[in-house]
């Protein structure tokens, strides 16, 4: 019995290791009911919005259209300075750094409608019952946990931790409509609420009212002091239509209660604009004169502009539009802002944004904008007589600061000096949108007016799809020079795009201008050499590089070469790094070849299988872009590449360009810098690609080599720097992933039809040796059958898991481990069937063992039945060999933890189980001091053997890029340490199991061990 326990414990405790690996979404269920029991408190508090109710309208969907537009997320929230504060806020060590660099805390507040009384629409009546939640939160990080439904129960709560505190207010009152004014615009919708909260108690210290909650964040088990309120009144103030000046959303939250009560608190103030939450109303006649005026742009020549009004005429605007202007598209502030002071005084601000605080001013190179809540109307009449490809648009513009995370900005709602509301003209004739721009909310801040141009020729200066300028406007309304700010959006990744119309052609076609194509050709021919191996050796070797594979179809052939010269590199240069990100990733992104920028890799075409010969010996010009990220998304340019590509050497040669444009007032330096429009083109680059023909045999990494060519003493001369990028595997870059899918499926069909081989073996070895049986270790089959059913919960991926280790030392970034390596079966047939096989051997593998578990824990009990009560203690017991084997385990993970600086993902660690598979086995054979041999040679030896198989193939053909980094020896050691450790400690394992089978009983003899204690069990 004791024995059943402890196997099915194993299991138990491993598949509860595994369910943290999924993700557990709790379900959010819409109040269907709401007993409405204040009232009375309702019609006390909100008597003066009542009074000015109008009537309401009939409406059958108002419940649903008010839980949509009421409700906003991420606002801002603050409170007025007094002498009641409502939550405490403790930062932790944040303190400790440097306090230039310390962002203040970030205060944002969601608001959700949870139900709308609607059981008397049918009759007319001033306002209806609404309750709500709102939640309130600081953090002190910019990273802010999204505002998920788990976090809108209706329940009040306060939860407070080392930078961070989170309070949830119950809300339940009236929603009302009211005419403010004699104008449409002053129309307004009323929230009127009281809530319920739990509030922190303060402390009768009036300096300091939170000492209790200082380094709170510390303790564990901490629980902070509250008090329940019921004595708190939200007023929300919602416009009636959404327009460029009402479109923000007011509210004040106070306390009811007496000021001389503990639970009385100062007013807390809230705004949030309403993006996307209603249909937005252009007022194009209430525009200045002339906004459809196109500005004249310096950067655009007369043919490019001649190109622009050819691709946009009769364009459908507002498609087009969106294909620059997707929600939380990041843009560039360029360098040389101008400061909107006319006072002489100093200006802590970046162009028409405000900053927070005046130690902020020097950030201003990593300051970014976002664009959010693009609308676009297509209009028939503004000033233009319908002209074709004309249409109205509306954004906002916020500043991104350095240290803010980009996904909790780009949902941001809050209106502040920071956000720039824009309405105006797109007139597609000359890809320019001008528009009348309003710092924060209101009338009385719409003193800017910002123009875009969307080009549509590219040039290595010039990688821009959309330029920006933000100008200020004088007291008489004329724009006043020079402009404010600049800004672009670089081009991005034009494997990501996928914008086609209909037809299959690109939504805005591309042309590339290309000017370095003859300083990089008189590279290549400076570095060449008669004795070149790379010329020698593909020629007598019939070497081939990446080249054109089809020449019948060019487009799609050059297409498909260009993604598969993209380079990944886990390595960046310091010249490359930036502060603000921890852990970048460097990528070779290319943008065109030839003329071909859209991709067409997605039409469905029949692979040949084998390259076709390029027509002669040509050049193909190509541009790239070497980017930075943290992430693989997005992008931030670090340099602009242009030359050509030799398909017969593999070799790129490139001149590169990498923006240095600085602050206007040092302008003069960066002219005797002979810079080419803000950039330094002084620099050659070279990358040497593997060849296809050996990349199945050797480690094949590409090699970029950057060199500036200043002289030394040149302030933007930088030292020469080499990289490898990540072992290039060109399986991984033909469409769909097919082939990569079908070699990890039959990777995976002989790893588990081998394993199921070996556990027969065992079996059948048990049939005629069932003395040995109780000598297996349970803990070994707990590990085995945990990685069999691992694929039926995580996928097959699981089957080629494994752990890699890296070098934790300086000069090298290395990419995060936690990756699992690629499984990507397409929805064919064949891959079909793979995958069911797959799923049919684990199901069968993990049967198999534990029918081989069921065997030993009977034979245990036939043991334990025959022997004297004073023999008990000779039957095998796991119990020290489970707690040995997880010892060990736990100095691994730690081992591991402290070389990645990261934790392993569960199918890694179940991985490394299995790959360890005989360690129990190894601690049961020194514990039970046993001299039989429980275990088959075919058993022990083929299933360390198929272990080895994910480390010496997965590499190539699992898809997962082995990491390299350039650090020295010592980084290349570490980076495929993982791959050499573990199987070398497989086979250790396997050795020690061999002798220990087959000398055990002699080592016991050496040792002095009674005769009564040994165990005869030979075979």
């Amino acid at each position: 019995m004791a024995s059943t326990v402890q196997f099915l414990a194993v299991i138990l405790l491993h598949m509860c290791i595994a369910s943290y690996s999924i993700h557990f979404d709790p379900v959010y269920i819409s109040e269907k009911e709401h007993d409405y029991l204040r009232f009375a408190d309702v019609r006390r508090h909100c008597q003066s919005v009542l009074s000015s109710a109008t009537g309401l309208p009939y409406d059958t969907n108002r419940p649903e259209r008010l839980r949509r537009q009421l409700s906003f997320e991420k606002g801002d929230w603050r409170q007025d300075a007094g002498k009641a504060p409502l939550v405490p806020f403790d930062a932790g060590d944040a303190s400790n750094k440097d306090t230039l660099r310390l962002p203040d805390p970030l205060s944002l507040a969601a608001f959700v409608v949870t139900h709308v009384d609607g059981g008397e629409e049918h009759r007319a009546r001033a306002a209806v019952n609404v309750s709500g939640v709102l939640v309130l939160t600081v953090n002190q990080k910019s990273v802010v946990p999204d505002f998920g439904p788990q976090m809108f129960a209706a329940s009040p709560e306060f939860n407070l931790s080392a930078g961070s505190i989170r309070l949830k207010i119950i809300f339940e009152g009236v929603y009302t409509e009211r005419a403010k004014g004699s104008g449409e615009d002053d129309a307004e919708r009323v929230l009127c609420m009281v809530g319920s909260a739990v509030l922190p108690k303060r402390s009768a210290d009036s300096v300091d009212p939170w000492g209790w909650a200082k380094n709170s964040g510390g303790w564990s088990s901490f629980q902070p002091p509250v008090t329940a309120d019921n004595n708190i009144l939200l007023v929300l103030r919602y416009p009636e239509k959404l327009t460029l000046t009402t479109r923000e959303v007011l509210g004040q939250m106070g306390s009811t209660s007496s000021p001389s009560d503990a639970s009385y608190f100062d007013t807390v103030q809230l705004r949030s604009a309403l993006i996307s939450s209603g249909a937005y109303n252009f007022r194009p006649e209430e525009l200045a004169a002339g906004m459809g005026d196109a500005l004249p742009w310096s950067d655009a020549d007369n043919g490019a502009s001649n190109r622009v009004r050819d691709v946009y005429k009769g364009s459908y605007p507002c498609p087009v539009l969106s294909r620059y202007g997707r929600h939380g598209q990041v843009i560039t502030m360029l360098p040389g802002w101008h400061c909107n002071s006319t006072t002489g005084a100093s200006c802590h601000g970046i162009g028409p944004f405000e900053m927070d605080r005046e130690a902020d001013a020097d950030v201003s190179a990593g300051v970014r904008i976002i664009l959010q809540d693009l609308q676009c109307q297509e209009q028939q009449g503004y000033n233009m007589a319908g002209a074709a490809g004309t249409s109205m648009v509306s954004m906002v513009l916020r500043a991104l600061y350095p240290w803010e995370d980009r996904d909790t900005a780009m949902w941001r709602t809050g209106l502040s000096g920071k956000t720039l509301s824009a309405e105006g003209v797109w007139n597609a004739s000359t890809g320019q949108a001008c528009m009348v721009a309003c710092r924060g909310a209101g009338r009385s801040t719409c003193d800017f007016r910002a123009c875009i141009f969307f080009p549509t020729t590219l040039s290595i200066t010039r990688m821009d799809t959309m330029l920006g300028l933000i100008y200020g406007v004088d007291a008489a309304g004329r724009v006043a020079q020079p402009p404010l700010l600049s800004f672009r959006q670089r081009i991005g990744p034009p494997r990501l795009w996928g914008d086609y119309t209909h037809d299959g052609k690109p939504l805005v076609p591309y042309k590339y201008n290309y000017t370095k194509v003859q300083q990089a050709v008189e590279l290549r021919n400076r570095s060449g050499s008669p004795f070149d191996w790379r010329k020698i050796i593909p020629q007598s070797l019939h070497l081939s590089y990446p080249r054109i594979d089809d020449a019948s179809d060019e487009m799609r052939s050059l297409s498909t070469l260009a993604d598969r010269l993209i380079l990944i590199f886990s390595t960046v240069p310091g010249l490359f790094r930036h502060e603000w990100i921890d852990r970048p990733f460097l990528f070779l992104e290319v943008i065109s070849l030839q003329q071909i920028i859209d991709r067409y890799t997605y039409r469905p075409q029949r692979h040949s299988g084998k390259e076709a010969s390029s027509e002669g010996h040509r050049l193909l010009n190509v541009s790239a872009e070497l980017t930075i990220s943290q992430h693989q998304w997005p992008q931030n340019s670090v340099m602009s590449l242009e030359g050509v590509y030799d398909p017969e050497d593999g070799r790129m040669h490139l001149i590169g360009c990498r923006d240095v444009r600085l602050p206007r007032e040092n302008s003069s330096a960066s002219r005797d810098l002979q810079l080419e429009e803000g950039m330094d083109c002084s620099i050659e680059v070279k990358v040497e690609y593997p060849s296809t023909t050996m990349h199945k045999f050797l480690m094949s990494t590409a090699k970029v080599e950057i060199v500036s060519m200043r002289t030394a003493a040149d302030p933007l001369h930088f030292d020469a720097v080499k990289v490898r990028a990540r072992p290039y595997n060109y399986l991984q870059e033909l469409p769909g992933g097919f082939f990569r899918g079908v070699a990890n499926g039959a990777l995976c069909i002989v790893l588990l039809s081998a394993t199921v081989a070996a556990v027969v073996s065992q079996l059948r070895y048990l049939r005629s040796h069932d003395d040995v049986a109780p000598y297996i270790s349970l803990v070994m089959l707990g590990v085995q059958a945990l990685g069999y059913c691992m694929p039926l919960v995580t996928g097959g991926e699981a089957i080629l898991a494994r752990v890699t280790l890296r070098w934790s030392g300086d000069g090298a970034t290395a990419p995060s481990s936690s990756n699992t390596p690629y499984y990507m079966f397409d929805n064919g047939r064949l891959c079909e069937a793979i995958d069911r096989a797959v799923k049919l051997l684990s199901l069968c593998a993990f049967c198999l063992t534990l029918r081989l578990g069921q065997k030993v824990r009977r034979s245990r009990a036939r043991m334990v039945a025959r022997s004297p009560p004073l023999d008990l203690a000779r039957v095998p017991s796991d119990g020290k060999v489970f707690v040995y084997h997880y010892g060990v385990h736990l100095a691994l993970f730690v081992l591991i933890l402290a070389l990645n600086r990261e934790a392993v993902t569960v199918e890694q660690q179940v991985a490394l189980m299995q790959d360890l598979f005989l360690l129990p086995q190894v601690i049961g054979n020194a514990m039970w001091r046993v001299n039989c041999r429980p275990l088959e040679g075919s058993f022990y030896a083929g299933v360390t053997a198929v272990r080895l198989l994910p480390h010496v193939v997965g590499p190539r053909y699992s898809g997962e890029p082995a990491e390299l980094v350039d650090g020295g020896s010592g980084g290349r050691f570490f980076a495929k340490a993982g791959d050499v450790v573990i199987p070398l400690a497989a086979v250790g394992l396997a050795l020690v199991v061999h002798a220990q089978q087959r000398w055990n009983y002699a080592i016991v003899s050496r040792m002095g061990i009674p005769e009564k204690r040994k165990l005869q069990h030979i075979f």
